[in-house]
């Protein structure tokens, strides 16, 4: 138990202490435009399909098993 909280006090320290100021000229730096070669979208439409009763399963598995 010491030992977790030996391990736990210099990260409480740290975290209670103030931060460094940024340095000046970084926030009127030119924006990293970010571009990407990727699609905007999905490449597969969505076909909607209506809602129907299930069909048997034992001949859907007999099918896809090969009988």
């Amino acid at each position: 138990m010491k030992i977790a909280v030996a391990a736990l006090v210099p990260l409480a320290i740290a975290a209670c202490s103030p931060l460094e100021p940024l340095p000046l000229g970084v926030e009127t730096s030119s924006p990293v435009l970010a571009t990407s070669h990727l699609q905007s979208g999905p490449s597969v439409e969505y076909q909607g399909y209506r809602v129907v009763q299930p069909d048997d399963w034992r001949s859907l598995n007999d099918t896809q098993k090969g009988h």
